[in-house]
């Protein structure tokens, strides 16, 4: 128990910590529900001139949520395709989320090229062909180039020959369950439809209100909701939270009950070798070596246990963290160290009998039978 709480703590710790390429502190996540396109592009004007609101972008995804779309993408004469994420993005999205471009340059809502036609819409093919996408760091190496030689190059997106024509670093969309997905990045004016509003931290409530009123305004009749894309990452680890609390729970029960049938077994050890003890004592035994023979007495139990204790744990915990992407390695540390803790506890439970008993006159002790 003692173990599993302490690495289920620092995992959570590390997963909590991961470096995810993008922030994802203080931004409102709502919707459009249902706009017209006219009427989403002046939502998003309206709201982006309110107080404390520094940036507003749409996209199709938003982190933490576990549902995204693919697009089929193929190297010019490679039978191969290879399935990756596909995000409908505009051209803020990178400069709200706080994602380094690499390479190249970000999509453009002043150029035909760059916008992307939805695979539903007839004759889609041609109306791609030619045009611009952003790829991942991830995807860019998935297709064989670093990130500054792919800028330029065309390859099959869908059904349509389209340009790279800018890079965007890595980003952990799932937190550290999940690896880094190959992601194409189009821009899909009507496809993006998830808000994406970034605020000032110091005036989030006049923000979140303005937010509220300007959604009242534009949208009726829908029930209009909002949250914070934070608290959907504290929702990414509350189960394995409240594990590692559990463990917590039960490793204070086990030590507080451990602690008391240590107490009583030492009080009997001691008094059943009263008269051992006073003998060793006559024979020339130094107080330290008669509680070093006590405290070596319950060593014994608690390395046996240690060892019956530490292939089971391995195995639990092993499992638990191969749910994760990415994570701290299983080491001998935690054992060694529950262990070590284990071993203090019995010691400090049982020394006080233990000096007594060895600090007696030996003249009671041999007068105790």
């Amino acid at each position: 128990l003692g173990i599993a709480a302490l690495v289920v703590y620092r995992q959570i710790d590390f997963a909590r910590h991961l470096d995810l390429g993008f922030r994802h502190d203080n931004i409102v996540i709502t919707g459009t529900w249902r706009l017209s396109p006219e009427g989403v592009d002046s939502y998003v004007r309206a709201l982006a001139k309110g107080p404390g609101i520094l940036g507003v972008t749409r996209s199709s995804y938003i982190a933490f949520s576990g549902d995204n779309n693919t697009l089929p993408t193929q190297k010019p004469g490679d039978p191969q395709f290879l399935s990756h994420t596909n995000y409908a993005i505009t051209p803020d999205y990178f400069s709200v989320y706080g994602i380094k471009i690499l390479a190249g340059r970000v999509l453009s809502d002043h150029r035909t090229d760059d916008e992307f036609h939805d695979l539903a819409e007839e004759n889609f093919a041609a109306l791609n062909e030619g045009h611009n996408v952003m790829v991942n760091t991830a995807l860019a190496r998935a297709l064989g180039y670093a990130p500054g030689d792919i800028v330029g190059k065309s390859f099959v997106f869908g059904k349509s020959h389209m340009r790279v024509v800018g890079v965007a670093a890595d980003t952990l969309a799932e937190g550290a369950r999940k690896p880094v997905m190959p992601t194409v990045f189009v821009y899909r004016r009507n496809g993006a439809q998830a808000l994406s509003i970034r605020i000032q931290a110091d005036r989030r409530q006049e923000a979140t209100a303005y937010i509220d009123r300007m959604s009242r305004s534009f949208i009726h009749n829908v029930a209009l909701s909002r949250n914070f894309l934070d608290d959907r990452y504290e929702r990414l680890y509350s189960a394995d939270k409240k594990q590692g609390q559990m463990f917590a729970v039960f490793v204070a029960i086990a030590i507080l009950i451990a602690c008391m049938g240590l107490f009583g077994l030492a009080a009997f050890t001691a008094g059943r070798r009263t008269k051992e003890i006073g003998i060793r004592k006559v024979f020339g035994a130094r107080i330290r070596d008669v509680v070093f023979l006590l405290l070596w007495q319950f060593s014994i139990p608690v390395l046996i246990a240690n060892l019956i204790a530490w292939p089971i744990v391995w195995y639990y915990l092993n499992s638990w963290l191969q749910g994760f992407a990415y994570r701290i390695p299983l080491s001998p540390l935690y054992f060694l160290g529950a262990g070590l803790v284990a071993l203090l506890i019995a010691w400090a439970t049982v020394f006080s009998h233990a000096q007594r008993v060895a600090g007696a006159n030996p003249i009671h002790a041999l007068r105790y039978e």
